[in-house]
């Protein structure tokens, strides 16, 4: 039994200026947090729980911010000049009875700039510049110190010893644009530094898997992304996002704690992967509207093994009554239910091959009205 409360503060104050070509954004952010928890075990007879990892633990979070943005626009560029300063500080309390972990946190001053420059060659034809650094702090779930047992062999565990993931993006573009349509490329790299993920790792002796939030290594995405939007005549249309990228991780080593230290290596590996979205919009008489979309995401690395390659089917029909005020729906997610998420794993002693079914396969069926 997790016994929890999740307290929230959350406090902004922001400021816009109009300008002649642009505007001026400004504010100020302030979120703090408070999340107690208590985990309490009940095993019963031969049971694999381990009630010595229970206890007590308190998550705080303190995040003051500021920011500020520059846009400035005319007939031929666009300029965006933004920074957000951030103090962050988190504190994780665990109980001392806890038989691996200790009382931990981090906290840092950093800021998180973000520049975006068009040229409008003509009223057809733009190139456009992106770059940014943005981070993603590990969750109060990704840190908590209490084993989760998805069945009785593999156990799930927070770190209170991990650190934000830092994410430099880059990226390159041309757009140009016709009557009935528009084609868009653009050539990217992204660094990603203190990857979060789940490292797998056994003890000597044992068959129980134990799932351990970790910092990896340093990750590389280079490659194209083009996007293609297109009527065919007023009863098609249809866009379609083509992305190819080379995936790089670097090699590392981390340590699990629990249920006792346990070294894990990764060598540097690499990888040509991609992804497909199509989206078809059928406009029919009677005010009837068809959307048939696919999504095909190719095999991809993870930091501990491989993903495999999975495929959607979506299906939307809309139809408009009541004079535009009313409209009838009905959807279907992935039709085919092969949205299906597959690891293969390595591990030090072991292969682990894991098939994820999330709830993707759904149907809807509503009635909206305008007032």
């Amino acid at each position: 039994k997790l016994l929890s409360n999740e307290n929230v503060i959350d406090v902004s104050l922001d400021y816009v200026r109009p300008l002649k070509y642009g505007r001026i954004e400004a504010g100020l952010k302030y979120r703090w947090r408070y999340i107690p928890t208590d985990m309490q075990f009940y095993p019963g007879l031969n049971s694999p729980l381990d009630t010595n990892a229970g206890g007590w633990a308190i998550y705080t979070e303190n995040i003051p911010a500021i920011y500020s943005n520059y846009i400035y626009e005319n007939k031929k560029i666009e300029v965006e000049l933004g920074l957000r300063l951030e103090y962050v500080n988190v504190n994780y309390k665990v109980d001392p009875n806890h038989n691996t972990y200790k009382s931990d946190g981090y906290q840092y001053i950093q800021p998180f700039p973000n520049f975006r420059f068009a040229y409008k060659i003509n009223d057809k034809n733009k190139l456009s510049l992106f770059f940014s650094r943005r981070v993603d702090r590990p969750n109060e779930f990704d840190i908590r110190v209490f084993p989760k047992y998805d069945d009785a062999e593999i156990v799930k565990v927070g770190n209170p010893g991990l650190h934000p993931q830092y994410t430099y993006s880059l990226e390159l573009g041309y757009k140009t644009n016709w009557k009935s349509g528009y084609f868009y490329s653009a050539a990217f790299h992204k660094l990603g530094d203190g990857t979060l993920t789940r490292i797998r790792t056994i003890v000597p002796g044992s068959i129980i898997v134990y799932s351990v939030m970790q910092n990896a290594g340093r990750r590389y995405n280079t490659g194209l992304e083009v996007m293609l939007s297109q009527d065919i005549t007023k009863y098609f249309t249809f866009n379609l996002n083509m992305t190819g990228y080379h995936n790089r991780i670097n090699q590392f080593s981390v340590t699990n704690q629990y249920p006792t230290l346990t070294e894990y290596t990764a060598p540097m590996e690499q990888i040509i992967s991609g992804n497909v979205k199509l989206n078809t919009f059928f406009h029919l008489p009677l005010k009837f509207e068809i959307q048939l979309s696919g999504a095909y995401y190719a095999p991809d690395l993870i930091p501990q093994g491989r993903i495999g390659q999975r495929f959607s089917l979506d299906l939307g029909l809309k139809k408009t009554i009541q004079k535009g005020k009313g409209e009838l729906f009905l959807n279907a997610t992935d039709l085919a239910n092969t949205m299906v998420i597959k690891e293969e794993l390595r591990g030090n002693g072991f292969n682990y091959l894991g098939y994820d079914y999330y709830e993707t396969q759904v149907i809807r069926f509503g009635y909206y009205y305008k007032f």
